[in-house]
């Protein structure tokens, strides 16, 4: 069940808004002031963030700015007043998922949600795959790992080895291992691989 965190001082907007999305099948976590909400919110649960942009002693901007330090993959979206467009599109600007100009309709709610619940799931399911080619990567000896980075530029066998100061043979040896431990098919695979490790040409 997705999680979702409401952060409004408006107690009709919470309840309103909470009840929709409960119905919906989130489960729904509120605050009513920027404090609290900085204080117990766990983010790490939280799948997408509803934040009021204009809200005592707080302001949404500067929420929206903590909230990208601690978790920048946190999807928010952003409730906003008539008056307020100008500081959404701004908001947008500096990573907030969307903005919702209240009073908004049901559909555009679900929407907005349901997107932002979508981009959290992909961006975990991105975490996870990365988490786990590195524990592959982590299974290379030293030798490999300089294979594995060789392989990235492209470079046929015997231009490894004279880069490495090894025989063709050897570099043979050590690609065969680096593609079964990393579960690679083929070359490609090891490129994308690379790409999602954040090794880009061998570096």
């Amino acid at each position: 069940m997705a999680a979702i965190i409401l952060v409004d001082d408006d107690p009709a907007i919470l309840d309103a808004l909470g009840g929709r999305l409960k119905l919906a099948g989130y489960a729904i976590e509120t605050h009513d002031d920027a404090e609290t909400f900085i204080a117990d919110a766990d983010l790490r649960k939280a799948d997408c963030v509803l934040l009021d942009i204009r809200m005592p002693k707080h302001d949404g901007m500067d929420l929206l700015e903590q909230l990208q330090r601690r978790d920048p993959a946190l999807p928010v979206i952003m409730m906003t007043g008539h008056g307020d467009v100008d500081l959404a599109v701004s908001a947008i600007q500096k990573g907030a998922a969307d903005f919702l100009e209240k009073p908004f309709l049901d559909a555009r709610l679900m929407e907005a949600v349901e997107k932002a619940v979508a981009q959290r799931e992909a961006g975990r399911a991105k975490s996870t795959e990365r988490a786990e080619l590195a524990a592959r990567m982590d299974t290379l000896t030293p030798r490999e790992k300089d294979v594995f980075r060789e392989l990235v530029t492209g470079q046929p066998n015997k231009v490894i080895a004279y880069n490495l100061g090894c025989s063709p043979r050897t570099v043979e040896i050590h690609r065969a291992r680096v593609m079964t431990k990393m579960e690679a098919k083929n070359l490609a695979d090891i490129v994308r691989m690379a790409m999602r490790l954040g090794i880009h040409n061998g570096a």
